[in-house]
């Protein structure tokens, strides 16, 4: 297959999967609907064919967290865990302008390839 039939499929197998996707959250929704969603936010339904389960996303506003966590008590601030991210463009710098610092953080840092993106850019 050449370069623009290769895009062509992909373009056509993309659609589909969108399709589908949609219709799928489509028929999710009326199945969901049908049920009462539990008082408290959270709770999982079970039924012969199928399984029903309402969470909550908490997030936190770190910042604030960071400002007012040494007056939390011991107790509450174990209701917190802390990840350490990579500034990639802040390590780039570090990289290029300080190599001694950079070789400091480096140890602590595993790089791993990650899956190719491709984007589809529509015709003009």
């Amino acid at each position: 297959m050449t370069i623009t039939e290769l895009t062509a499929a992909l373009k056509t197998a993309k659609a589909a999967e969108d399709n589908a996707k949609a219709l799928r959250l489509e028929i999710e929704g009326k199945i969901v609907a049908l049920y009462a969603k539990p008082a408290t936010g959270e709770g999982t339904h079970n039924d012969e064919e199928f399984s029903i389960t309402w969470k909550l996303n908490r997030t936190v506003d770190s910042e604030k967290l960071s400002a007012g966590y040494e007056s939390l008590p011991v107790n509450a601030q174990r209701a917190f865990r802390w990840k350490a991210e990579v500034e990639l463009k802040n390590l780039r710098a570090l990289a290029e302008l300080d190599p001694v610092s950079y070789l400091a953080v480096a140890e602590y840092i595993t790089s791993k390839p990650a899956k190719p993106s491709i984007d589809l850019k529509d015709k003009p």
